[in-house]
C-alpha cells in the first residue's frame, strides 16, 4: 500500500496539468466547463490510480508511465476543445512542460535523501512527501503564472494576424521540456558530486522565467500589432468618410446656390414657356441640372455610406450596375469598421470578378440588414465564368498573387464576431453571405463555419 500511495502521488502530478490546460482554453471547450471538469474529475483520478496499481505490481519505472498518462490526457485534452489541432499541442505541451519542471525540480531537491535507494535506481519512485512537493509545487508555479497562462495566452487564440504562428508555436514548450529532460541528472550519485545540485537548482529555475518572459513579450507583440492594423483599417474608412464629407459640402453648397437663383431661373422659364420656347427651356435647365453632383444614400449609416459610396463610384467607371438593398441602423452592434471592412473587401472582390464579363452579366448585388437586436447580416452576389476551386480552408483558391487575402481577413473578422461564413457556387454566381454577432469571440474555426457549397437552410439570409 505504500508503493501504490507513492506512486498515486507522484503520477497525480499530471492533474494540476490537466486543469491548467482546460482553464487556458476554457472559452473553447466542446461542452459546458462543469460537463468537462467533471468528466474529468472522475477520468483523471481513475487513470492515476490504474496506472499506479499497474505500476506497483510489476514495479514500473515511472517515467514511461507518465509518458502513457500524457497520451491518454491529450486523447481527453482532444476530445473536450474545439481548437485546431496546432493549438491544442501548444497548449497541452505547455501544461506538461511545468508539470516536468516541477516533477524533475522535486527529484533535485530530495536527491540527499535517495541516494543509495534500491527502488529510486529502479523505478525512480519518489517518497510521499517529496510526491506531495512535486504536486504542490505544480500547483505553486501555475498560479504565479496565472495571468501569463489564463489571460494572455488565450488572447492570442482569436487574433487574426497570429494565425499562421501556431503552426510554429509549439516548438517553445517542446524545446524547453526537451532542455529541462536533458539538463537533470536524475542519479543521487551525480546530483551530490561537488555543486552540481546547487547549479542544476539555480539553472532549471530560470527555466519557467525564460518561458514567462518568451510569452509575454509575444504577446506585447501580437497585441501591438493587432492594434495598429485595426488603427490603420479606422484610418482607412476615416479617410473614405471625409472623401465622402467633401462630396456632401460640394453637393450642399451647390444646392444652395440653386436656390439662392431660382427665382431668377423661374423668371426666365416663365418667360420661354409664355412665348412657347419649349426648346429654349430644355437648352436653359441642361447646364443647370448638370451642374449639381448627385448625392445618393445607401443605408443610413455615416460610415457604411462612404465605404458604399466609395465602391459605387468604382462600379461606375467600370460600368458595373450594383443594387443595393442595406437596411441597417445609424449604430451598429459591431465595430463599425470591422462591418465597413468586410463590406469593402467582399465589394472589391466582386468588382474584380465582374470586371472581365459583358455588359450584360456586369452586375453585383449587395443585401444587408438587422436579423436582430445583436446579430447583422450581410450578402453579395455576383456572376463568375470557369470553374473555382477550393483550398483547405474552403475559401476560393487560385494562382494570382495576392488573391484570396480579402476573403482570409473576411473570415478572421467573421470569427472574431462569433458569426458564420458561407460561400456558394451555384449557376453561374458566387455567392458569400455573412452573419456577424455582438457576442464573446467564437471557440475557433472549424468545418462548420466555412460552407463552400451550403444548403440555403443554412444561410444567414
Amino acid at each position: 500500500m505504500d508503493i501504490f500511495i507513492r506512486y498515486a502521488v507522484e503520477l497525480a502530478v499530471v492533474i494540476p496539468d490537466a486543469l491548467f490546460a482546460f482553464l487556458s482554453v476554457r472559452k473553447y471547450l466542446r461542452w459546458r466547463p462543469w460537463v468537462t471538469f467533471l468528466l474529468s474529475g472522475i477520468l483523471l483520478p481513475a487513470l492515476v490510480a490504474a496506472a499506479a496499481w499497474v505500476s506497483t505490481e510489476r514495479l514500473l519505472p515511472v517515467i514511461p508511465v507518465l509518458c502513457v498518462e500524457g497520451a491518454f490526457l491529450f486523447l481527453l485534452f482532444s476530445l473536450c476543445v474545439k481548437l485546431s489541432l496546432n493549438k491544442k499541442i501548444f497548449f497541452f505541451l505547455n501544461a506538461i512542460m511545468f508539470g516536468a519542471f516541477c516533477l524533475l525540480y522535486s527529484i533535485l531537491i530530495m536527491a540527499p535523501y535517495e541516494e543509495g535507494s534500491n527502488l529510486w535506481e529502479s523505478t525512480r519512485l519518489l517518497p510521499l512527501n517529496f510526491g506531495l512537493v512535486a504536486v504542490a509545487l505544480s500547483s505553486v508555479i501555475r498560479l504565479a503564472f496565472l495571468k501569463t497562462l489564463l489571460v494572455e495566452l488565450p488572447s492570442l487564440i482569436d487574433e487574426d494576424y497570429f494565425e499562421r504562428v501556431w503552426n510554429y508555436l509549439s516548438i517553445i514548450p517542446l524545446g524547453i521540456l526537451l532542455l529541462i529532460v536533458w539538463m537533470v541528472p536524475i542519479r543521487p550519485s551525480v546530483l551530490l558530486v561537488g555543486r552540481v545540485r546547487p547549479i542544476a537548482l539555480f539553472m532549471l529555475a530560470l527555466v519557467p522565467l525564460t518561458a514567462l518572459l518568451i510569452y509575454h513579450l509575444l504577446w506585447l507583440v501580437v497585441m501591438n500589432t493587432a492594434r495598429n492594423v485595426r488603427l490603420q483599417e479606422e484610418n482607412t474608412v476615416l479617410q473614405i468618410e471625409g472623401k465622402r464629407y467633401e462630396a456632401l459640402r460640394r453637393y450642399m453648397e451647390e444646392t444652395r446656390a440653386l436656390r439662392h437663383d431660382f427665382h431668377n431661373h423661374l423668371l426666365v422659364i416663365n418667360d420661354f414657356a409664355k412665348k412657347g420656347q419649349t426648346e429654349e427651356i430644355l437648352k436653359y435647365l441642361s447646364p443647370l441640372t448638370e451642374t449639381v453632383e448627385s448625392y445618393e444614400g445607401y443605408s443610413g449609416n455615416r460610415a457604411v455610406d462612404a465605404v458604399a459610396a466609395h465602391y459605387a463610384a468604382l462600379a461606375r467607371a467600370q460600368q458595373t450596375k450594383v443594387d443595393w438593398k442595406i437596411q441597417i441602423p445609424d449604430k451598429l452592434p459591431i465595430r463599425e469598421s470591422d462591418y465597413c471592412a468586410v463590406l469593402g473587401n467582399l465589394l472589391e472582390n466582386a468588382l474584380r470578378a465582374v470586371s472581365g464579363l459583358s455588359d450584360a452579366k456586369r452586375h453585383v448585388t449587395v443585401i444587408s440588414s438587422m436579423l436582430s437586436d445583436e446579430m447583422l447580416g450581410l450578402a453579395i452576389d455576383n456572376p463568375f465564368e470557369g470553374e473555382l476551386a477550393f483550398g483547405k480552408n474552403g475559401l476560393p483558391r487560385s494562382e494570382r498573387e495576392g488573391h484570396g487575402i480579402g476573403l482570409m481577413s473576411v473570415l478572421n473578422t467573421v470569427h472574431r464576431h462569433a458569426g458564420s461564413m458561407n460561400i456558394k457556387t451555384e449557376d453561374g454566381i458566387f455567392s458569400v453571405e455573412i452573419l456577424l454577432c455582438a457576442a464573446a469571440p467564437r471557440e475557433e474555426k472549424n468545418e462548420e463555419a466555412l460552407l463552400p457549397s451550403g444548403d440555403k437552410e443554412n444561410s444567414p439570409l
